[in-house]
């Protein structure tokens, strides 16, 4: 009954929304991804591989999205996109199954509706867009640089990014619009069903964190998050922009499958600054988040980064040099409070790949077992930028990387729970568009690790190799 409901409204919205004159178009697309990826002492920086998720992982990914988009009239129109992504294993680190003998180098995965959205422009005539349905936050869509929201479904890795939302935008003037969002993410997809069932990996435990499967679908966050935000974009002036902001997002505890122990309310004010002096760009962001968990602890953080970049577009080459701070406050084990950034929205390889895996241990009691979860960094970086030839650009960059904290309790074979170095990250990053529609990428990423972890602690490597065509 009350998907009847949820439906009749959509469809009265389209017939009031100018639906007068119906000249149906469609603009369907693919999009082909295929990668090769050598995760090498990622998880434990090699020092412990006893559990079949710990190990070194060797494999290949195959991902394909088709889509259309149908023009209803000139307000209205509807997306639907198909996605899925299988992988093949080659160890040692294979896709075990419930019974924890099953190993499989195939894993099959879902095929899924990562986006299914109605567009309404200019709804009754008001100076008002909405968006109502399964939606990516990417590209002309995303916020700020995605430093906190980015990615709803960490857990399928860059598989898909939706978020189950509302958003509505209000155009004041071409120059200033405000964006007004709800959402609703789950731990697994519940709202529509998978063409093709995945594998069901373990069946329900107190220690079952390891799933990548639950009851036949992906596992998708931690537990289930709920989200409201508003968010101002505003050209103030020729080269500087604001864009000040209020997230609010709820986490709920997940105690079955590994989640949050306790629940999490928290809110968030911020702003983001661009500011282009011509000489130079300097990008730069800061959030206050306040809250706090269940069990009545307080949550007090800090987070934001500055950025500025320097083109020599008259060089060969035309070299870019960016360099960059980010910070984000660690909790500290002596207060009773928790003062460790949440990333809300964004468990995503921001500033590298390489990382987001060693947090998972660091983080998995307060987030659940996905990676991404960016906290208790310090972290300067410097980026270099070039263009070889017309089709091809790289990436060179260092980032040296610290702790804003000790840690406390954290496993003894990873972490020395002593020191604040994590260490240095080296990488480099090649992108070539062979041709219209077909593109490449090439990634490396080195991290060396220092006294934050323990001394046993080894060398992690990450490689990426890409070749991708979208029609």
């Amino acid at each position: 009954m009350a998907k009847k409901k949820v439906l009749s409204a959509l469809l009265g919205l389209t017939l009031l929304n100018g639906a007068v004159a119906f000249g149906f178009e469609q603009k369907p697309g693919f999009d082909v991804r295929f990668r090769y990826e050598n995760w090498d002492n990622l998880f434990t920086l090699g020092t412990n591989t006893s559990k079949n998720s710990f190990k070194d992982r060797s494999f290949f990914r195959l991902r394909v999205m088709l889509w259309d988009e149908v023009k209803i009239n000139n307000q209205t129109s509807l997306m639907v996109r198909l996605n899925t992504e299988p992988k093949y294993q080659m160890g040692p680190y294979y896709h075990m199954l419930k019974d924890g003998t099953d190993r499989r180098k195939f894993d099959q995965d879902e095929v899924v509706i990562d986006n299914l959205y109605l567009d309404l422009k200019r709804v009754f005539g008001l100076p008002l867009d909405l968006r109502i349905g399964r939606q990516d936050f990417l590209g002309k869509d995303m916020y700020g640089e995605g430093f906190l929201i980015l990615e709803g479904t960490p857990g399928d890795g860059s598989k898909s990014f939706y978020f189950n939302a509302i958003k509505g935008v209000l155009t004041i003037t071409p120059k200033n619009t405000v964006d007004i969002v709800l959402v609703r993410n789950t731990m697994r997809d519940v709202f529509l069903p998978s063409i093709h069932p995945a594998y069901d990996d373990k069946p329900p435990a107190a220690d079952n964190t390891g799933s990548l499967y639950i009851k036949h679908k992906k596992r998708l966050n931690g537990s289930n998050e709920l989200g409201f935000w508003v968010y101002s974009r505003n050209k103030l002036s020729n080269g500087l922009e604001l864009e000040p902001y209020y997230i609010y997002k709820k986490e709920e505890e997940d105690r079955r499958y590994g989640g949050p122990k306790f629940a999490s309310y928290l809110h968030n004010l911020g702003a983001r600054a661009v500011y282009d002096f011509k000489v130079a760009k300097v990008r730069a962001e800061l959030v206050r988040q306040f809250g706090e968990y269940s069990n009545g602890t307080d949550r007090r953080a800090w987070g934001g980064y500055v950025f500025v970049e320097k083109s020599f577009s008259s060089c060969p080459m035309k070299p870019k040099v960016e360099i960059g701070y980010v910070y984000l406050s660690g909790d500290d084990p002596k207060s009773k409070k928790d003062e460790g950034f949440n990333p809300l929205f964004s468990r995503n390889p921001n500033w590298n790949e390489l990382i987001i895996y060693t947090y998972l241990l660091e983080t998995m009691s307060k987030a659940g077992p996905i990676p991404g979860y960016w906290t208790n960094l310090k972290m300067p970086l410097v980026n270099l930028y070039l263009t070889p030839l017309p089709n091809l650009s790289l990436q060179l960059g260092y980032q040296r990387l610290y702790a804003d904290e000790k840690t406390r309790g954290l496993p003894t074979y990873v972490f020395s729970n002593d020191g604040k170095d994590r260490g240095d990250l080296y990488l480099i990053l090649a992108k070539c568009q062979f041709k219209k529609g077909l593109t490449g990428m090439f990634q490396y990423e080195i991290f060396d690790p220092d006294d934050f972890y323990a001394k046993k602690a080894k060398t992690a490597h990450f490689l990426r190799a890409e070749l991708r065509y979208r029609y």
